[in-house]
């Protein structure tokens, strides 16, 4: 069975490299933060509010055979210039609505468009009020929730497609304008289609005969950066830590209480304010709700953490993005939980430290920051500390694609589909019909205080877990239960 499966995926391969004859050319930056008493851009909370609920990938579509896929908005910040036409749509009174399906979306993609991807289900109420829009219309009656756009931009009228899985329904208002965004668009495509090996992605249905369409390379050109990090705590000075401690309370260190534990652990007292710079690399924040919040305020509550990061970590545009949303109660009173996990340039970040859920982690009552927490990892320029270090191993070594990382693991894919049917025969197309989604990530093992090497991966996430696959050797790094 495993050779049969290996021997149509390799036709399939070897049938897609006649196809296809463009390439991949993947390259992302050295630096990851800028950190908390280094100087960073700052926004107002409303700003970072819709960059925090940005979306996690963006496809470009110039044709039917023809796809660039990207995950860093500020390489041309479509997301940005979509807004004004993403505010008018979702503010409109003459609109026309319309239920589309999942193969009617397919064909869309072969026409000149752009699809923005999020990594979690929006609420579209949320996402119009995070666009100033004053009145939202029935767009957000018709589909409560989302997980990406479609915007059409070819010679034909400008229309609209929300999607909230397989839910979609097709917008459309003549009056909207997106000549900002189809400008941007085309400029792009003329740039792309002058390269020798351009950027670009192809279906799973449409190279592998699967029913999933999700865009993947078929060949990958370059190398990931390699990247160093250690705990951002332990290189703090006690000056520095009492900075931190300053900014979060807004008073002066003498009218603050300090508490250094054995372990080398800081933690900062105001009143019923907690602040802990704790050892192993995070920071956790505490403050007891003064009284009981009866009825939660998603925009409200979503607003309050994004003017907190704003004020306390002043987090630059594109590091963090919303990666789950949870409600929680407290002794009666009702709030939301929201995860956040960090990128660079756009690329996520997959923590393996088991203490740590994700790089930020916050509790929201509406108005009231309960608590706060933060994995705080920098890049390291300085490589002399990192014992072994090899400049040249870049330079031996090329990265696999997600079809051959596909076909490595196949056992693990197989074993999963096959559940309690072992009896079953199975069909290399039954197999790949778990794979929900992929992309390029990168993994922090959170073995060592200073000197951890980030791992490319393959970022492969099925009905049931989210795995981790070294993009150099094709062998599983994570693993995780889907949350």
């Amino acid at each position: 069975m495993k050779e049969k499966f290996k021997t149509v995926l390799l036709i399939l391969l070897f049938a897609l490299s006649i196809v296809l004859t463009k390439q991949l050319w993947i390259e992302v930056p050295t630096k990851v933060f800028s950190w908390l008493n280094k100087p960073a851009e700052s926004f107002s909370s409303s700003y970072l509010l819709i960059d925090m609920i940005a979306p996690n990938k963006y496809l470009l579509n110039f044709d039917s055979e023809k796809h660039m896929l990207f995950y860093d908005e500020s390489i041309y910040e479509l997301w940005t210039d979509a807004r004004g036409s993403l505010n008018k749509i979702l503010g409109s009174k003459n609109i026309e609505i319309k239920a589309v399906t999942g193969d009617d979306l397919y064909n869309y993609n072969a026409k000149k468009s752009i699809s923005f991807s999020f990594p979690e289900k929006l609420n579209t109420n949320i996402l119009a009020k995070a666009l100033d829009v004053e009145t939202p219309n029935e767009i957000t009656e018709a589909i409560r929730e989302i997980n990406s756009i479609y915007i059409y931009l070819g010679s034909e009228e400008p229309f609209f497609v929300f999607s909230n899985g397989d839910n979609h329904i097709r917008v459309e208002d003549e009056d909207i304008d997106t000549e900002k965004i189809k400008t941007q668009f085309l400029e792009i495509e003329e740039k792309e289609r002058s390269k020798d090996n351009p950027n670009y992605y192809y279906s799973m249905r449409q190279t592998m005969g699967t029913e999933k369409d999700i865009y993947i390379p078929y060949k990958v050109e370059d190398n990931l950066a390699r990247i160093f990090v250690e705990n951002e705590i332990e290189t703090l000075n006690e000056r520095d830590k009492e900075k931190l401690a300053e900014k979060f309370f807004d008073k002066n260190i003498d009218y603050i209480r300090e508490i250094v534990e054995n372990n080398g652990s800081n933690i900062y007292i105001v009143d019923q304010k907690i602040l802990k710079l704790n050892a192993n690399g995070s920071l956790e924040y505490f403050h007891v709700i003064p009284e009981q919040v009866k009825k939660r305020n998603l925009y409200e509550s979503m607003n309050t953490a994004a003017d907190f990061i704003s004020k306390n970590i002043g987090l630059a545009k594109g590091m963090i993005k919303l990666a789950d949303v949870e409600e929680i109660e407290e002794d009666g009173s009702q709030g939301y939980k929201f995860n956040f996990r960090y990128r660079i340039k756009g690329i996520p970040v997959i923590l393996g430290n088991k203490e740590v859920v994700d790089f930020i982690e916050v509790e929201v009552f509406n108005d009231h920051i309960k608590s706060y927490k933060q994995f705080i990892r920098q890049s390291m320029n300085n490589t002399d500390k990192i014992l072994g270090f090899d400049e040249d191993l870049n330079l031996n070594r090329n990265m696999l694609t997600s079809f051959q990382v596909i076909d490595m693991n196949y056992d693990i894919f197989l074993e999963e589909y096959r559940g309690d049917n072992s009896s079953e025969e199975i069909t290399t197309d039954q197999i790949l019909s778990i794979i929900e989604d992929i992309n390029l990530s990168y993994f922090d093992p959170c073995f060592q205080d200073t000197g951890d090497e980030l791992i490319g991966i393959w970022a492969i996430r099925t009905k049931e877990y989210l795995y981790g696959f070294d993009v150099y050797n094709g062998k599983l790094v994570y693993y995780n239960k889907n949350r």
